[in-house]
């Protein structure tokens, strides 16, 4: 009785909330929303509650993460949505400067780094392309707030767990220290600051049916999705309600947004493309 009776209580916010969706970005919107004049409601509690609250006609706007094949959420009758891709999470792979491998795919990484897998690559030598002989030594930077762990086991790993020789919950000196110093690292994290001691590493998808064609993480790659190593963040909005979240969703694509998003690790949608859907907005 009392899990039914926090359900309805729940519900029950949804239903009064202008926006809704996933809570990995809850500090910083309801942190912005609330400096304007009559702010919208928010309600960030997941992605499923956000999406079932748009989809019964309960919220205007959510924002959504999809993973690559999935539908889009089902407008009540009547009612139509606008979807704008304002971010992706991202996972890059970065690799010691001198390693001779040029690119890696997904089927690579799982033998890198999963527990299970149906190849093993302990030493860099065991990759079809591989001509460094040298033990891989498999790192995860996942700092708080990140994405990095679910992205990456969901994508990559395909719900394995990491194999006992990747070393997890690392700080930031010691990734650092790695890549100056080892031949055989491979560190996975959200994205790779300037001034990192290593090579960003192009991926493919590579399985069957998917891309074979290697791309690096830039922030064309990855908003168009040709980077395979991203999940997109969608905003659906009412277009019935469009107006009076105008102010709102101006500041959600403007720049202050998006230097929030990458201090949460996501990658932004392009300066030029928020500059249009902008421009879309004012007419």
């Amino acid at each position: 009785m009392k899990k039914l009776i926090t359900l309805f209580l729940i519900t029950a916010r949804l239903a009064a909330a202008d926006i809704v969706g996933t809570d990995l970005i809850k500090g910083l919107v309801t942190s912005g929303i609330k400096t304007m004049p009559n702010p919208p409601t928010v309600e960030l509690a997941g992605t499923l509650p956000g999406r079932r609250a748009l989809c019964a006609g309960n919220a205007s706007a959510a924002f959504l993460f999809l993973k690559e094949g999935e539908a889009d959420p089902l407008a009540p009758a009547g009612v139509f949505f606008n979807r704008f891709l304002v971010a992706n999470a991202a996972v890059v792979v970065v690799v010691h400067k001198q390693n001779p491998v040029a690119q890696l795919k997904f089927s690579e990484l799982k033998g890198l780094f999963a527990k299970e897998s149906r190849e093993v690559y302990l030493n860099w030598g065991d990759l079809s392309n591989g001509t460094l002989s040298e033990m891989s030594a498999p790192l995860v930077y996942a700092p708080s707030g990140a994405f990095t762990d679910e992205l990456f086991k969901g994508l990559v790993l395909e719900g394995n767990d990491y194999r006992p020789g990747v070393r997890q919950r690392l700080e930031w000196p010691t990734i650092i220290e790695n890549l100056t110093a080892r031949f055989g690292v491979v560190a996975i994290m959200p994205s790779m600051p300037a001034g990192t001691p290593g090579r960003l590493m192009p991926i493919a998808d590579g399985r069957p049916g998917r891309s074979q064609v290697a791309y690096p993480p830039n922030e064309v790659n990855i908003y168009n999705g040709d980077y395979p190593l991203r999940l997109p963040l969608y905003l659906y909005v009412r277009t019935d309600q469009e107006k009076a979240l105008h102010d709102t969703l101006v500041w959600i694509l403007s720049d202050a947004f998006a230097q929030g998003l990458e201090a949460q690790g996501l990658s932004p949608a392009p300066k030029a493309i928020r500059g249009r859907l902008t421009q879309r907005l004012d007419r």
